[in-house]
């Protein structure tokens, strides 16, 4: 049985980030992918909409992620910044808002609690200290919760719930609105940086996938595509994983794979309690990224919407035959992708006029390697399970974006993830 010193189940941000770690340190590296690509989570198609090209997953990246713009400036990974529109679009229920702010004057007063009482909470926060030693339990509730005892009302309580579930990619009464809270305490409590954050920040030019492959070509690392792993089998000598080439054997073993993918695995020493229950429980990230290419809608379209069936619309490139759209919805029923009239019909919430001509997207909930989107928490998970998901067991090691602190569920969560993975693992063989 071929031996290395370390296997790493996934090629997504996090895996290659630690095999390129290892191998720099001189250990003989193994990436077991079970998709036949990589980047995991983010997955770039260059030609899928009239030449353009899409980010089917993680897309936008911002100076405050220190670890996902260190590695763009290793490897001279190009990125652009996302053009500002000139004013936004507020949608409630389907109805176009022709004002300037998404309330009427009358409840200008309640828009302004319900900003005071966001930045309240996220100056509570330390983004680089794990969430749940904190004194955080009043806020780790289901989004619509959080904003009921918050005080919020009107459309400023609407838009802010709509708000967190499409940073959530869930729905108001599962994600966590901590984890959301969080994206605004990472930004150093700047409302705007949230929005940069979640859809205005930058984009690579050449899509995720230019920096995932130079950093896998820098680690020296045997890459095995389309080798989902079945078992991992650890004793006091080293690991045996299981795939679908056959078997092989590693001094340690780190597994990088999405939170509810976890139990598919065979683990022997089984799992701890606590890994076993935040798998089955799943995160809360459970809806839609869809792309569309519509006319008659502006160039620069960027709407939030609340009662609507994507939260938010955007334009992001403008060919021949339209503009192409990229649409949020945080439950993944919301909208059929497959039913052009279906995605029009969405889309004409935000721009009345819009004929959809394509669509496009990717069911990472039906996904067997990711069930889910990016990895939101379900509302009291932080207390449970946000130390156990990255804690390892015995020679198996732990990352994944769900596991990283300042920035779970981003790609430079995942990168930090695959950093912290890689110490790990050389500080237990010293």
């Amino acid at each position: 049985m071929e031996r290395y010193d370390v296997v790493v189940i996934g090629a997504g941000f996090a895996g290659l980030t630690a095999a390129r770690d290892l191998g720099a340190a001189g250990r003989r590296v193994l990436v077991l992918e079970a998709r036949d690509r990589i980047g995991g989570s983010t997955w770039y198609r260059p030609d899928a909409m009239d030449g353009a090209g899409l980010e089917m997953g993680g897309t936008w990246i911002v100076p405050q992620q220190p670890h996902v713009f260190a590695e763009v400036e290793r490897y001279g990974i190009a990125v652009r910044d996302s053009e500002l529109p000139q004013r936004m679009t507020w949608s409630a229920g389907g109805k176009v808002l022709d004002t300037l702010l998404p309330v009427p004057p009358e409840e200008y007063g309640a828009l302004e609690h319900a900003l005071r009482q966001l930045l309240a909470a996220g100056a509570r926060l330390d983004p680089e200290r794990p969430l749940s030693e904190q004194d955080l339990a009043d806020l780790d509730v289901p989004i619509r919760r959080w904003a009921d005892d918050a005080g919020l009302t009107g459309n400023a309580r609407e838009l802010l719930i709509s708000w967190f579930c499409g940073c959530a990619n869930a729905s108001e009464d599962t994600g966590s609105a901590l984890d959301i809270i969080r994206w605004l305490s990472s930004m150093d409590n700047s409302l705007w940086g949230m929005v940069q954050a979640s859809v205005l920040g930058y984009t690579f030019t050449d899509g995720t996938v230019s920096l995932a492959r130079a950093i896998l070509d820098d680690s020296g690392a045997r890459l095995e595509l389309s080798s989902p792993v079945s078992a991992v089998r650890a004793d006091d000598t080293g690991v045996v994983v299981e795939h679908a080439g056959g078997a092989v054997r590693g001094d340690r073993v780190l597994v990088t794979v999405p939170i509810g993918v976890l139990g598919d695995i065979e683990f022997s020493p089984g799992l701890p309690a606590d890994k076993r229950a935040a798998s089955a429980e799943n995160h809360a990230g459970q809806g839609q990224k869809i792309w569309a290419l519509a006319r008659n809608v502006p160039e620069d379209l960027s709407g939030f919407g609340w009662g609507t069936s994507f939260d938010y619309v955007g334009a992001m490139h403008t060919t021949e035959r339209g503009v192409v759209l990229v649409c949020f919805a945080p439950e993944h029923d919301r909208v059929d992708a497959a039913d052009l009239a279906d995605v029009q019909r969405a889309v004409r919430e935000f721009a009345p006029r819009a004929e959809v001509l394509d669509a496009c997207t990717h069911e990472w909930v039906h996904d067997p390697y990711s069930k889910g989107t990016w990895a939101t928490f379900r509302a009291g998970q932080f207390a449970r399970y946000e130390l156990a998901l990255g804690r390892p067991e015995g020679r198996v090691h732990f990352a994944g974006s769900h596991t990283a602190r300042r920035w779970r569920a981003f790609i430079d969560g995942a990168i930090e993830s695959g950093r912290r993975g890689a110490a790990e693992i050389l500080a237990a063989d010293q």
